[in-house]
């Protein structure tokens, strides 16, 4: 073993096994799984049209792909390669690399969160990798600020990155919003001013480019987005009926004002069609749809705002129920934990012509992702401690690329705890990012482990 070592270093040991994972991920996951989703995303890319409330910027990434090589094999393999690249780059921020750091990678290799999540084209895999990445481009702008050049190619590289981020996932400005303090501390070097300048303009940066992104992504002649007002509405909806299931003395009064029928058949089912795993289950009952959408959304609002500032118990309650699905879900089964094969309505298959897929391969992944179902390697909360107790040490250590990585830690914690405001299901792929983030500062700092007795540089 010894001699082993000695023919070839840590540092070539961990991009091997990082190459070797990627490789073994695409063998066994080409050319990717598609949800409806996917399938709807890539429609929209495909044939240039406006069709669902998903990012435009993600349909158009997808369709860019499609017209190279038609299907998704392009894009995961782009995809997970930015991933992946991000890891194995990790090692150039250290000035050495442990062997701890391979015996760490190695198993990563082979969790699901890896091993096959990175093949299931979903936006929320798409905002953590180029979050991740983003992060980490900081991290490297850090490691070479005396150099201008590198420095303002790695920012620049942030910049793109977290700009499509913000722009494929609602709450994605959040890794922006870290990464631009980080930024700014690095920037500043302990004046005060200039640092607060860098983090305005690196995160006005992103928010300018996401827009950018987006405005050219969305088809001519496309329909006004309803998108965040809809969405705002659909959250309102969930915390009202909540709120009247699990407190059936609550009063609307607002909504009873401008829609009494409609208010009285919320409340009288409401507890029949309320769960904290999702809001898809109040779609089961078509009349209590319906008679909700008929409500004003001035009513609705005034209801929604006076429940948080009259009876904040009660919405911290309803949000609670909501948030532990989400993040500590007390059936995994039931959040859809991994998804394998192609499934998505004729009409959207056709055009693109795929077809239908869960073969014995699809049958064996998702066999092998049930084995750490109920384990820590399924445990958002686990992987946010993580996050929480390396960010502690990399703030301890406070070396070049370790106040970007940090970042990552608390973005990745942060996004997290973003749910608790507007979570509305508990699919496992919207905190994938969180378990991420936290794999990707186990990676670093397992490359070069900070320790008390280490002198801080």
């Amino acid at each position: 073993m010894m001699g082993f070592k000695g023919q070839i270093s840590a540092r070539a040991a961990l991009r091997g096994v990082l190459v070797a994972g990627l490789l073994v991920m695409l063998g066994a996951n080409l050319p990717g799984h598609l949800s409806y989703d996917s399938v709807a995303q890539l429609y929209e890319g495909h044939f240039h049209v406006r069709e669902t409330w998903g990012p435009a910027l993600y349909a158009l990434i997808l369709g860019a792909f499609d017209r190279i090589i038609p299907g998704t094999a392009l894009y995961v393999t782009a995809s997970a390669a930015l991933f992946y690249a991000s890891l194995a780059s990790l090692s150039d921020l250290r000035p050495r690399t442990s062997w701890l750091a391979v015996a760490v990678t190695a198993p990563i290799m082979l969790i699901p969160q890896v091993f096959i999540y990175q093949a299931i084209v979903w936006k929320d895999v798409a905002f953590a990798n180029c979050a991740v990445a983003g992060l980490i481009c900081v991290a490297h702008a850090a490691r070479v600020w005396p150099n201008a050049r590198r420095r303002w190619f790695f920012l620049a590289a942030a910049v793109v990155l977290l700009a499509v981020a913000s722009q494929v996932r609602q709450n994605g400005i959040i890794a922006a919003l870290f990464a631009a303090l980080a930024l700014g501390w690095i920037a500043g070097r302990g004046r005060w001013l200039r640092g607060a300048a860098w983090a305005v303009g690196g995160l006005l940066a992103v928010v300018i480019a996401g827009q950018v992104f987006t405005a050219l992504s969305i088809p001519p002649h496309s329909p006004p987005d309803p998108g965040v007002k809809t969405g705002l509405r659909i959250v309102q909806n969930y915390d009202l009926i909540g709120a009247a299931a699990l407190d059936p003395n609550y009063r609307l009064d607002e909504m009873a004002a401008a829609a009494p029928a409609e208010t009285a058949l919320l409340k009288a089912r409401a507890r029949f069609a309320y769960s904290g795993r999702r809001v898809d289950f109040i779609d089961r009952d078509k009349a209590l749809t319906d008679a909700l959408w008929r409500i004003p959304d001035k009513a609705a609002n005034r209801q929604w705002v006076k429940l948080i500032l009259k009876r904040p118990d009660l919405y911290l309650r309803v949000r609670w129920e909501d948030f532990r699905w989400v993040f500590a879900p007390p059936v995994a089964d039931w959040c859809l934990p991994v998804y394998v094969g192609v499934d998505a309505p004729a009409e959207k298959m056709a055009p693109l012509k795929l077809d239908h897929r869960f073969v014995e391969a699809d049958a064996q992944l998702n066999n092998y992702a049930s084995w750490f179902m109920d384990t820590p390697v399924d445990w958002h909360w686990f992987y946010a401690g993580i996050s929480l107790a390396l960010a502690g040490l990399f703030l301890w250590r406070r070396q070049s690329a370790d106040i970007a990585m940090a970042a990552l830690q608390l973005a990745g914690a942060a996004f997290a705890a973003s749910f608790f405001i507007i979570s509305i299901a508990c699919d496992y792929r919207y905190l994938y990012f969180t378990d991420l983030a936290a794999v990707a500062g186990l990676i670093y700092a397992a490359i070069d482990p900070p320790m008390p007795w280490r002198k801080r540089a």
